[in-house]
């Protein structure tokens, strides 16, 4: 009679190395000169250089729900550019430059070919924005997940000069918020959204009118990364607080950029992707949930003195991110939405 096994009890570690092997490649065309040692180490290395009085910023977050869509739809890429640029967008509104990612992957059962093309996934996104992808983990926990229940976590850290930190301090009654355009429901309200289509009787092959695509394709949409614009932006305007918009909306993150200031926001400035439209039709969902639930087509605010508006909405356009004047910083804390 043979014994008990690791394998017999639902973890392979053949199918961990094989699943590190497929995406090896991938990760190491992520790392410079400023990444040391190989791949496969116990930490990853990387020589911070440039800064006078470097200030670390660092985070930490997952997609959500949204990998149940990836999992029923059989594609993964989209994951891993997801978790890059949410996190890498976290980063940047403090004011700091991504500069190294990590991951996670945990599930009931490794499938190698899912996790290789997550992290190829991220690896790319991680390339498009000068970042390294110094390490990562994989885990098989039969038990913790059922079936193919999987999960995705990411860690960012940056850098930047303490005088260069954005932390709102300097937004003040009058300033101007500039909305730079999302690509649809990012990584946000996911449990709500597959809920829609669940109570609606449809299914992610189906493409309901006004959608323009199929609802699978509009909830795989990858988040959007502000990195390049925002940067390029900063290179050539005062940029007096940024904000993030994730789970809770404008309503919910924009005030963290404010400095204890307020907004006046007019709802008809910006473009609203149809998925948003979608979700409120078939959910019956009201305008207030939808604001405190999704981006509803801004994915990132930027706060600039009055006069520089236009040029700031240039800079970021000519980065391929389109951008709107949405509202007026107030002296009345909380955000309103006209």
């Amino acid at each position: 009679m043979s014994g008990n096994s690791y394998e017999a009890a639902g973890v392979s570690i053949e199918r961990g190395e094989k699943t590190v092997e497929m995406m090896k490649a991938a990760v190491e065309k992520t790392h410079d000169s400023n990444v040391l040692g190989a791949s496969g180490g116990f930490a990853g290395l990387y020589a911070l250089a440039g800064y006078k009085e470097p200030v670390l910023a660092s985070t930490i977050d997952g997609v959500g729900t949204k990998v149940m869509v990836a999992n029923a739809l059989g594609r993964y890429s989209s994951l891993g550019h997801d978790i890059v640029n949410h996190c890498a967008n976290d980063v940047l509104a403090s004011g700091a430059k991504p500069h190294i990612f990590l991951d996670y992957i945990a599930s009931s059962r490794l499938d190698p070919e899912a996790v290789a093309e997550t992290v190829r996934g991220a690896a790319e996104a991680c390339g498009k924005l000068g970042v390294a992808l110094v390490g990562g983990e994989t885990a098989e926990m039969p038990g913790v997940y059922s079936g193919g229940e999987f999960d995705i976590v990411g860690v960012c850290i940056g850098a930047s000069e303490r005088s260069a930190v954005v932390d709102g301090k300097n937004v003040r009654p009058g300033d101007a918020i500039v909305g730079l355009a999302s690509s649809g429901l990012h990584t946000n309200g996911y449990t709500l959204a597959r809920k829609v289509v669940e109570d609606a009787g449809l299914s992610l092959s189906d493409a309901p009118d006004g959608l323009g695509t199929t609802v699978g394709e509009a909830y795989i949409e990858p988040h959007r990364a502000y990195v390049g614009g925002v940067l390029a932006l900063r290179s050539e305007v005062e940029v007096r607080g940024m904000a993030h918009i994730t789970g809770g909306g404008l309503a919910g993150n924009l005030p963290r950029s404010l400095g204890g200031c307020g907004a006046r926001l007019d709802a008809s400035s910006w473009e609203e992707p149809p998925v948003f439209g979608f979700i409120r039709s078939f959910g019956r969902i009201s305008e207030e949930e939808m604001r405190r639930v999704f981006n509803l087509g801004v994915g990132f605010c930027v706060v600039v003195a009055e006069g520089d508006v236009g040029k700031a909405v240039a800079i970021l356009e000519d980065k391929g991110c389109p951008a709107w004047r949405v509202g007026t910083v107030t002296e009345e804390v909380g955000v309103s939405v006209e």
